[in-house]
């Protein structure tokens, strides 16, 4: 019986598999070394771009910060803060502060008893009140000096599209603060409508100024209306430029009992 010889590693055979063997392993190898710098470098990119989005996102805060004016945000406040200003100056003397709820009344009293017939009981009469807006900065003077508002150095300045009031905010740093609105009259009501809002520069959803509204201004309101309420109603507001124009009917009786 003849004995087969084992294939030794001369063998042409065993060489081209042994080749074939370590081709693939570096195939094998080459794959999964381009798998994982794959997964590395979609990992960086990941972290980069996360990195990328929260640096935005500070930028973001930082600048709306700065835009305040409220707070030194360093290189973003000398970049996105600059002081605003109002449409237009406003000035008024301490004097008509002081004496601006006299005047009214006389302005009132004055254009209701100018139309009294004589003889005639239980008249009302048609109204028309005016004011400019050195008026109304006197009286808005008038509720910051009496820590009404938590602003001063204020003015009011008046369009046909509405009404500006702008002023400073000294706390926690020197701002400003502007809001335009206009004033309606709904179902007899006096309703104020916030168009814009700004602090510093920053824009603010209306939904703010409304808060404000109703923090600061409400007990205001509810003194008008129940004022109004008293001498008759307002039918209609109209405004001009500088100026508005109340009307409405007054009852006699007020001013002549």
């Amino acid at each position: 019986m003849t004995r087969l010889d084992e294939p030794t590693s001369s063998d042409p055979w065993i060489k081209e598999k042994d080749e074939k063997e370590k081709l693939k392993e570096e195939i094998r190898e080459e794959v999964v070394g381009k798998m994982k710098r794959k997964k590395r470098k979609k990992f960086l990119t990941c972290c980069l771009l996360e990195l990328l989005f929260i640096l935005l996102i500070l930028g973001l805060v930082a600048t709306a910060i700065a835009k305040t004016g409220l707070v030194d945000v360093p290189v973003f406040s000398k970049i996105f803060y600059k002081p605003p200003t109002p449409q237009r100056v406003v000035t008024v003397t301490p004097e008509e502060v002081k004496n601006f709820s006299a005047d009214i009344t006389n302005k009132l009293e004055q254009e209701v008893k100018s139309q009294i017939k004589p003889g005639v009981t239980g008249q009302e009469v048609e109204i028309s009140l005016e004011f400019t807006e050195k008026e109304l900065t006197a009286l808005l003077r008038n509720l910051t000096a009496n820590g009404d508002l938590p602003f001063g150095n204020s003015q009011i300045s008046i369009t046909p599209e509405g009404l500006e009031i702008f002023g400073e905010i000294n706390e926690p740093k020197k701002t400003y603060l502007s809001v335009n609105l206009k004033p309606e009259i709904k179902d007899g009501d006096l309703k104020i409508k916030i168009k814009k809002i700004k602090i510093g520069t920053l824009p603010l959803p209306a939904i703010f100024g409304n808060f404000l509204v109703e923090k600061f201004l409400n007990t205001q309101l509810d003194e008008v209306r129940d004022e109004i309420a008293k001498i008759g109603k307002l039918e209609n507001i109209k405004l001009d430029e500088g100026k508005i124009t109340l009307q409405g009917m007054a009852d006699v009786l007020v001013f002549t009992e």
